[in-house]
């Protein structure tokens, strides 16, 4: 099912470029259109800097995963070296 969703999210670009050349082949987009992709491309790759920088541990942390320790579980957990 996993693989099913990323081909959609791959392949729902290029169907609707080639739906736009196939319905409209000799309008070109507005420029309100090209903007506002412009803003939201630049919104999507600040939030992706942002996310990243957000979860990332220390890269000379070391990774304890979850286990049972006197019947509780103990989540996972980085610890600096």
């Amino acid at each position: 099912m996993m693989r099913l969703a990323e081909l959609i999210l791959l392949l729902a670009p290029i169907a609707a470029y080639a739906g736009w050349r196939v319905f409209a082949p000799g309008r070109v987009p507005s420029a309100a259109m090209i903007v506002t992709a412009a803003v939201l491309l630049t919104i999507l790759a600040g939030s992706l800097v942002w996310l990243r920088a957000e979860d990332a541990e220390p890269p000379d942390s070391i990774y304890i995963p979850q286990h049972l320790e006197d019947g509780k579980i103990i989540p996972g957990r980085s610890v600096p070296k």
